[in-house]
């Protein structure tokens, strides 16, 4: 998702408000991957801490980055018209400007089925991570001599 948003704001001038949209996604997938760190750690250290702790940090990041990309996605809609017009540079021909259209088309479908794939993989991860939780509370329970 980081890269994606770096490109995009590589490749497309867009708006103020776009440009801070995705600057915050690309935050906020880095701190989701200095998050997965700490899940590790907790995980091959078999805290139960460090994994509730995680547990809660991916929830809070998959609340933040629904929020975020329901923003980018909005002002990706929003600001669609001045993409196409970007793209068409004042041509008049009815295939350049359905060409724009069609791509600015294919790129919010695009957008909106990478941000959906990735908000139920930290659905999932969520899931797994509270399994995990509970996994280690029923070892413990049942053998507290080796924890």
């Amino acid at each position: 998702m980081t890269v994606f948003a770096i490109i995009q704001m590589k490749h497309s001038p867009g708006t103020t408000g776009n440009k801070v949209a995705l600057i915050i996604q690309i935050v906020v997938y880095i701190l989701l991957a200095i998050l997965s760190f700490f899940g590790l750690i907790g995980a091959i250290s078999r805290r139960r801490s460090f994994v509730r702790s995680y547990l809660w940090m991916v929830v809070v990041h998959l609340l933040l980055s629904i929020g975020l990309g329901i923003y980018a996605i909005y002002h990706n809609f929003k600001d669609s018209p001045k993409y196409i017009d970007e793209c068409a540079s004042g041509s008049e021909d009815p295939s350049v400007l359905k060409s724009c259209e069609d791509g600015s088309k294919l790129f919010k479908g695009i957008l909106i089925a990478v941000f959906i794939f990735v908000w139920l993989l930290e659905l999932w991860a969520c899931f797994i991570v509270n399994s995990y939780g509970n996994q280690l509370r029923e070892e413990e329970v049942k053998d507290p001599e080796n924890w």
